[in-house]
């Protein structure tokens, strides 16, 4: 099964930037600069942008933290992903911008390393065990006081729109799963505190933050 998860998303990061242009109704520079912004990373901060996908979040965050030295690493368990994340980064001549191939259960890092991590459009699609072992990997990896921010899909206005988004609800599997895409805070409170949801601009997507505590 992880064999077949792989060759979909090395397959699917062909199309993945206009996908999620679609599905969220919003711009991905836009919510890249939302996100981005309200995390509050700034110069010399260490990033770990999850699930990274093609790297549009890890190449947006390396603009706010790569003075004094800061580093962003986008990670995702498909190759094909980080090539895409690869050749954005050596066209745009980004320095601190690093790829890992690795699964969100399990970090190659060490406890501590960063002071910041970010999730865009992605947990949901993991599956609730794989997403329980991520959430204590990303609390691991947090420095004390460090704070984790996902964004995700609100439940579309649109009749027809919320009748397809339903739909997909149904192919993610567990009861588990949808219950997260409902209401994310549920899970994320069991790993870190000061839990926080907001809404995109366009009021299309969500943002939920939590704080590692000392």
């Amino acid at each position: 099964m992880g064999r077949i998860r792989r060759f979909y998303y090395d397959l699917f990061s062909h199309f993945y930037d206009i996908i999620i242009d679609l599905h969220s109704g919003d711009k991905s520079a836009a919510l890249r600069e939302y996100l981005v912004e309200s995390s509050g990373m700034g110069p010399g901060d260490s990033v770990l942008d999850i699930c990274a996908g093609t790297g549009s979040v890890a190449m947006r965050a390396s603009e706010n933290v790569r003075e004094r030295g800061g580093k962003v690493v986008a990670l995702d368990f498909s190759l094909g992903m980080l090539r895409k994340t690869a050749k954005k980064v050596r066209e745009r001549d980004l320095d601190g911008v690093f790829s890992v191939q690795a699964d969100v259960s399990n970090l190659p890092f060490p406890e501590g390393s960063f002071d910041c991590v970010t999730c865009s459009h992605a947990m949901y699609e993991l599956t609730a065990r794989a997403r329980e072992k991520g959430l204590g990997e990303i609390r691991r990896v947090l420095k004390d006081g460090g704070r984790f921010f996902m964004m995700e899909h609100e439940v579309p206005g649109k009749p027809f729109i919320r009748f397809l988004y339903h739909i997909r609800l149904l192919t993610m599997g567990s009861g588990q799963n949808r219950e997260f895409a409902k209401d994310e805070t549920v899970e994320l409170s069991q790993h870190l505190s000061d839990i926080r949801k907001s809404s995109s601009p366009t009021g299309r997507s969500k943002l939920i933050s939590g704080t590692k505590g000392a």
